[in-house]
């Protein structure tokens, strides 16, 4: 843990900023993740509200060679927003949403979640292209690529980014876009975590007929069969302005795993009715289907996607059509995992359907970002990843990235100055 003298050195430093340590209120708290395994205690956690407060913590911390981590919406799984003895510099007051409905942008502060977005967006009758939970925070999906329900209709979440600010590693505040700095622009939109700590984001607004038409429906695991031929069916339609989930889950109040959907439609209500007419006719035990606000149907998921437990994400891309056969494998597979391990009950497995036309249309070379557009995360792009990361920071001080950072430290002859260990840290 820090030193008392250090921490009261930070505190002085930030000039304003909450800082909590062990012994404070509230720490606890700040502690807590989407993941329980993402937690860890943090030697102090500094609660900025300013860009500047940002950059005086990364300096701070890379003066006294101290972990540094930077937390945004706290909902990742692998821990890279917290830190065992660091500093955490944590974002979470910073979440004003501000909408130019002229000029058509919404900027949003690295601290907000996608519910501030969309509720903020949604009073002028506008939307962001988000992700597909509400409480997600915008930062990590944005820097990773992220998509949504508007994905089909306008590409990415990075597809409509068009600039951040962000602390580089020098603790500078820069704007980056396709005029300034474009090269860290286009690292930033699939890396950008191995950048900087981005404390604002513009994105293009979208206007957004209200209402749109989706709901979440559970099924017995017997309808597997027309579930997956309307999948099937759903592949093919190429509609951009429809998506459609399937999987397994048991949901909350349920006696064992069923089949779940979650379906949408930015259109009519009539219109949609009759994309999903074949889910009506399988038979659910559950259907909350109709016309909603869009902020809305970002919150279709709170409760089964909620906070607390222990959870890990992965994924995988599979191609259509979908085989009946390997279907029914992994049910069973699935079934078998949670008569050996009965809290894995609550575990999802889902298959995501959201037309790739938006998607194709945008280059590979135009982001960093190649998933979905190439065989691997950063497709052919990880020489010039590489490169930018020794240019923008060469002594890694953001290296929770580990693809980016692993084969930037060793091209650097395994100069890793701030990949620190908080054992490291001076105590008192």
């Amino acid at each position: 843990m820090l030193s008392s003298s250090l921490v009261q050195q930070l505190q002085a430093d930030l000039k304003g900023a909450i800082v909590l340590t062990p012994a404070s209120q509230g720490y606890e708290e700040s502690l807590k993740r989407w993941s329980e395994t993402a937690e860890k205690r943090a030697g102090a956690v500094a609660l900025v509200t300013t860009p500047e407060q940002v950059a005086t913590a990364i300096r701070f911390a890379r003066t006294h060679r101290i972990e540094q981590v930077i937390r945004g919406g706290g909902h990742g799984t692998n821990g890279a927003s917290s830190s065992e003895g660091g500093i955490v510099i944590d974002l979470s007051k910073m979440n004003r949403v501000t909408v130019d409905p002229e000029n058509m942008t919404i900027t949003a502060e690295g601290g907000c979640l996608w519910k501030d977005v969309d509720n903020t967006a949604g009073d002028y009758g506008l939307a962001a292209v988000g992700g597909t939970v509400n409480h997600t925070g915008i930062g990590g999906l944005t820097l990773g690529g992220g998509y949504g329900y508007l994905t089909g209709r306008h590409g990415l979440v990075i597809d409509n980014l068009l600039k951040v600010k962000l602390v580089n590693a020098d603790s500078e505040i820069v704007t980056a876009s396709a005029e300034q700095h474009p090269d860290l622009f286009w690292a930033i939109r699939g890396a950008g975590a191995s950048f900087g700590a981005v404390v604002e984001f513009t994105y293009r607004a979208h206007q957004q007929r209200e209402p749109v038409w989706a709901g979440m429906a559970a099924f017995s695991l017997d309808k597997l069969a027309p579930i997956v031929k309307f999948a099937n069916d759903f592949a093919h339609s190429q509609n951009p302005d429809a998506s459609f989930n399937f999987g397994f889950t048991t949901p909350p109040h349920a006696p064992g795993p069923m089949l779940v959907t979650l379906s949408f439609y930015n259109g009519l209500g009539k219109d949609g009715k009759r994309i999903f007419a074949p889910l009506f006719e399988a038979g659910p035990a559950f259907q909350n289907f109709g016309p909603m606000p869009y902020c809305k149907v970002n919150g279709l998921l709170e409760e089964s996607a909620g906070h607390g437990g222990r959870k890990v994400i992965g994924g995988a891309a599979c191609a259509v059509p979908f085989a009946l056969e390997f279907y029914e494998e992994i049910k069973q597979d699935l079934l078998s995992f949670i008569k050996e391990v009965p809290a894995a009950k609550e575990s999802l497995l889902v298959f995501e359907l959201v037309h790739p036309g938006k998607l194709q249309e945008v280059d590979v070379s135009a982001t960093a970002f190649a998933d979905g557009r190439s065989d691997n995360m950063f497709g052919s792009h990880d020489e010039k990843l590489v490169a930018l990361k020794l240019k923008y920071d060469p002594t890694n001080v953001f290296n929770k990235w580990g693809a980016v950072t692993a084969a930037a430290v060793e091209q650097n002859h395994g100069y890793n100055t701030m990949n620190l260990k908080p054992k490291q840290i001076a105590v008192e």
